[in-house]
């Protein structure tokens, strides 16, 4: 299996752009999450919420929820 690279998550306010902190998250579904952000830029204040939900499988789970059916990448050949 191939490592994925981990990153920080940075999420940037819509309006202003400067960087946003995480307030709630609520996981409604298995795969629907809704993050509640809170902008840092105190002139600014903005609160939103945005939606996290996965849209393909890059590697397949050794333990796969049988209620979940999401598309798999397409293998690429060289």
């Amino acid at each position: 299996m191939n490592a994925i690279p981990l990153r920080a998550n940075k999420t940037v306010c819509p309006h202003c752009g400067a960087a946003c902190k995480t307030v709630k998250t609520a996981q409604l579904t298995p795969v629907y999450r809704e993050v509640t952000y809170v902008c840092d830029n105190p002139m600014c204040g903005c609160v939103f919420v945005a939606s996290v939900t996965p849209i393909r499988i890059l590697e397949p789970s050794s333990t796969p929820n049988p209620d979940v059916h999401l598309p798999t990448r397409e293998k690429v050949t060289e």
